[in-house]
């Protein structure tokens, strides 16, 4: 398993994450994706 850290400005972590999470779940879905075709379980963080 590996962990995937999304580093944002100061209070721009609610942009990132989008309404109702919409961008935050499409990160993760791609970045799970990635992982999976290396056959790697990645977790994703997001952290400001």
């Amino acid at each position: 398993a590996a962990t995937a850290e999304v580093r944002t400005a100061k209070g721009d972590l609610g942009r990132v994450i989008g309404r109702r999470g919409r961008t935050a779940r499409s990160i993760r879905t791609i970045v799970s994706a990635a992982g999976e075709e290396e056959g790697v379980d990645v977790r994703v963080e997001f952290l400001d």
